[in-house]
């Protein structure tokens, strides 16, 4: 092993020196004698002569492969490293982008919650009802509730439910043809103001449509033989059908209405009706087609002098507008 220790370190003085060379610098003359040949066969033991080949050759060095350095493997991990990051961020940035898109969607279909802006979908709808004069149908019925009356008013019970529109016999329907000569009999534009009301939702459907829910304030109205006059029905601003005089098809009857049907009979009659529970529901499409509309309200009437006689009724209205053709 000694002779082959020297060797290796021979090589490596010449290694080394023929690398300073290299480098531009002089090697000193070397002043130590090469070892004889008698020292070094004298530091040959054994060992080292069963290293040497029995023909006195030398074997051949086998090539041998450059080692992986750490350089070479941090920069392949590094260049995967960079890789992936570039891959996580761009699948990141198209998931936020995805998130974002999906977010303003959501956003542009929520429905409103202000008032004033519900009022106005509903508005609008009714509007559009009286502008393009679609065909519908239509059905009234106000359900029995109550009615105390003297002798007399109990014999014209049948009378004053009439115009009144108490009963299962007194059930209004209407088909509307499109652009109907009397159009607005059956149906009207709506001008309720956030004062007319006390509370508006609004609900978004799957299918892009609005369900809108108003609850209407409470209204009054009064006449004194045709005198003295109160009038106040925010609900009669909703669509439903409204106006002056004894007509079959006004839906919400007020004291006048009452009274001008009273007046050839019994002009000195007294009536003082009042209303509550007034409920607008309305199905708007996406489109800002007004579809399906029910209204909901209660009614309590006192008539007095009457045939000497005074009476209490209570009942139930429900309005119903359906079978939009746009």
């Amino acid at each position: 092993m000694k002779l082959t220790r020297i060797l290796a370190l021979v090589l490596a003085v010449l290694t080394v020196t023929a690398v300073f060379a290299s480098c531009g610098k002089t090697a000193e003359p070397e002043t130590t004698a090469a070892a004889d040949d008698t020292t070094l066969a004298a530091e040959v033991d054994d060992t080292t002569a069963e290293a040497i080949p029995a023909d006195g050759t030398t074997e051949e060095a086998l090539p041998t492969e450059a080692p992986v350095t750490d350089e070479a493997t941090t920069e392949a991990a590094a260049t995967t490293e960079a890789a992936t990051a570039e891959t996580t961020t761009e699948a990141t940035t198209a998931a936020t982008t995805t998130a974002t898109t999906t977010e303003t969607t959501t956003e542009a279909k929520k429905a409103p919650t202000d008032k004033a802006e519900i009022l106005k979908i509903y508005n609008d709808a009714t509007a559009k009802v009286m502008s393009k004069k679609v065909a519908f149908s239509k059905r009234r019925e106000t359900k029995e509730g109550s009615f105390d009356a003297g002798l007399v008013l109990q014999g014209f019970k049948g009378v004053v439910y009439k115009f009144m529109g108490i009963g299962a016999e007194n059930v209004y329907t209407q088909s509307v043809a499109k652009n109907d000569g009397s159009y607005d009999h059956y149906i009207k534009k709506s001008t309720l103001t956030t004062g007319d009301i006390n509370d508006a939702t609004c609900k978004l459907n799957d299918d892009g449509s609005y369900d809108i829910t108003i609850k209407v304030k409470n209204g009054n109205s009064y006449t004194e033989g045709g005198k003295n006059e109160k009038y106040y029905a925010p609900l009669d601003k909703c669509g439903i059908s409204a106006g002056q005089g004894d007509k079959g098809y006004w839906d919400h009857k007020t004291a006048q209405n009452m009274y001008a049907a009273l007046s050839e009979v019994a002009d000195k009659a007294v009536v003082d009706e009042k209303y509550s529970n007034a409920t607008v529901k309305a199905t708007i499409d996406k489109d800002g087609n007004l579809t399906k509309l029910d209204v909901t309200f209660d009614i309590d009437v006192n008539i007095d002098k009457v045939y000497g006689q005074k009476g209490h009724a209570t009942g139930s209205s429900a309005v119903n507008f359906s079978g939009f053709k746009w």
